[in-house]
């Protein structure tokens, strides 16, 4: 954790803080202030540490902090993201639900002509993507013939 993100979350770790090291008083924090260095000084005298002890302790101390903070974030993160699939998927199921509805209300309410003049009328509109439909059922319908052909010659 650098010192511009340590200062800028000083007030919300005092807590984390005042319990790892409990020998610091709540006037030992405020003298600190948000600056890394006098934390250090302070563990280093209050407890007794080289400086690179008490750096190492507190660098220590201060990662578990960063992961327990990810560790929350990464958790509402997820937590959010799962509310915001469930809302799109209830939008989808509702959708395809009206499209399905529209469909079968099209074709009951359509006799076999009026249904052949639409398909007609949408071929000449949209020749190229009616021939990849039209291969599309073509290879579908040859691979479900396909298997029943094999179970025959087998016999």
């Amino acid at each position: 954790m650098n010192n511009d993100v340590f200062a800028g979350q000083w007030r919300q770790m005092r807590g984390s803080l005042k319990s790892w090291w409990g020998m610091l008083s709540d006037d030992d924090f405020e003298k600190v202030g948000g600056e890394k260095d006098k934390l250090v000084g302070l563990v280093q005298e209050r407890y007794g540490q080289t400086r690179e002890e008490a750096e190492r302790e507190v660098d220590r101390r201060l990662s578990e902090y960063d992961a327990s903070g990810m560790a929350a974030n990464l958790k509402a993160t997820a937590s959010e993201f799962r509310a915001n699939v469930s809302n799109r998927a209830s939008e989808a199921a509702q959708k395809l639900t009206s499209s399905v509805d529209s469909a079968r209300s099209y074709f009951q309410d359509k006799s076999v002509d009026e249904l052949t003049s639409d398909l007609l009328t949408l071929i000449r509109k949209y020749p190229v993507q009616s021939c990849f439909v039209g291969l599309g059922i073509g290879y579908l319908l040859a691979k479900g013939t396909a298997g029943s052909n094999r179970r025959y010659l087998s016999d």
